[in-house]
């Protein structure tokens, strides 16, 4: 099996060339990245090109660089063009936790009835605290249930369900993940945790984590739009939104410390 893994891209040459190389270097090799590029202003296409060149990879390349709308719409991009039975997303930040990843995804799908494949991140926040975060698995009244950086799906769930809701610039995941569950009988069951060492890791500072309170928005707008807005749902919106609150108001009086000691206990 061929697994496609869509990387959107914008002035990130700081950290590409190390997301690149984790991706070129696993042991299974049967691959292909889709780098969707909003036409960066720096040097982030030349070192892509330059990893891929200098390792004699090039044939696993594919780079589109011109001007996007949005992180759905550079996803939705990658997916139209994929031609790998499974498709992974692997935003510009981040990297592969080590070179077993593929290989572990593509035996996990070697059980026809299974969707989707996730696991662990390890999330790197030097304001908040590093720690490893293990998917919730929670109602998505509560929150997002898995790590969608770590997760891969069956090529042929895109073409069912349809792509990205480009309607969304931070929630668009949740959404995503909101119509799966509708549209698909016993979802949760459909999907392979990969247990042992995280998939990802992930840099603290992207889209979402930047912007915490238009993610609740979009989350609440997506939970309406699949029926799902409820008591439950209402009760853990407004502790989310607390919690967006007060860690900002800490961060303001430089109390950080109670923010790890918070992460900590919740990501145990």
């Amino acid at each position: 099996m061929k697994i496609s893994v869509i990387t959107p891209t914008y002035n990130s040459a700081a950290t590409i060339r190390t997301n690149v190389h984790s991706v070129l270097f696993q042991t299974h090799q049967d691959f292909e990245q889709i780098i969707i590029d909003n036409a960066s202003e720096d040097d982030t296409t030349e070192k892509i090109i330059d990893l891929y060149q200098s390792t004699g990879k090039s044939d696993k390349l594919i780079i589109i660089s011109e001007p996007d709308k949005g992180i759905a719409s550079a996803f939705n991009k990658g997916i139209n063009i994929a031609s790998g039975d499974i498709i992974g997303i692997l935003n510009s930040d981040d990297r592969y936790f080590n070179e077993k990843v593929f290989e572990q995804v593509i035996k996990a799908f070697e059980d026809e009835s299974v969707l989707f494949v996730h696991g662990d991140i390890m999330f790197n926040d030097p304001v908040y605290g590093s720690n490893i975060r293990k998917p919730l698995m929670c109602p998505l009244t509560y929150a997002m249930p898995f790590n969608h950086p770590t997760m891969f799906f069956r090529k042929e769930i895109y073409d069912k369900f349809g792509r990205f809701d480009t309607d969304y610039k931070y929630a668009m995941d949740f959404e995503f993940i909101c119509r799966l569950n509708r549209e698909t009988e016993n979802f949760y069951s459909r999907g392979v945790y990969l247990k042992g060492d995280p998939l990802v890791v992930m840099a603290a500072g992207g889209a979402s984590w930047k912007s915490e309170q238009k993610t609740l928005a979009e989350s609440k707008k997506a939970l309406k739009k699949h029926g799902l807005w409820n008591k439950d749902a209402k009760k853990n919106y407004a502790l989310r939104y607390m919690r967006i609150k007060l860690k900002g108001l800490l961060n303001l009086f430089r109390a950080n410390a109670l923010v790890k000691l918070w992460r900590k206990f919740k990501w145990r």
